[in-house]
């Protein structure tokens, strides 16, 4: 019932106001935080194809040691991944505004006709093959 989901919707508009207090307030880790926001998303590691996500935040892969006190160290969070270097986001762009182009010159990449809406990135960024990928290396939880 409406009523029910309008419960539901406030219990965890509460839960999620908590949880970032407790997560502000240094109760809970980054990891406890972004798992318990998984959750709240519905995300599990029992669904493959809505396995936990977790935002990429490194930038710095090279060296040796990492100095976590250096913001260099870190991705600029306020662009996506496809926009962190002016080379990547040159790429998207031209695609996303040659993409009518694309597919008149092509029409076997769009057999049944319709129009395909312009895009940004042609993958989501978790999926069952993705996950897999990453999962077959390591050893069985038990």
């Amino acid at each position: 019932s409406t009523r029910m989901l309008d419960r539901f919707g406030n219990l965890a508009a509460v839960w999620k106001k908590n949880l970032t207090q407790k997560w502000i307030s240094g109760q809970i880790s980054n990891f406890q935080y972004l798992m318990h926001l998984n959750t709240l998303a519905g995300r599990s590691y029992n669904d493959l194809t809505q396995y936990p996500v977790f935002p990429w935040v490194l930038r710095d892969y090279e060296s040796d040691f990492l100095d976590l006190t250096n913001p260099n160290v870190f991705r600029d969070l306020s662009k996506p991944m496809g926009a962190l270097s002016p080379s990547r986001a040159s790429q998207f762009l031209e695609r996303y505004e040659n993409w009518g182009d694309m597919m008149e010159a092509d029409p076997a990449a769009n057999p049944g006709g319709k129009p395909v809406p312009k895009f940004h990135y042609g993958t989501h960024y978790s999926s069952a093959a993705i996950v897999l990928y990453y999962l077959i290396r390591l050893e069985p939880f038990t």
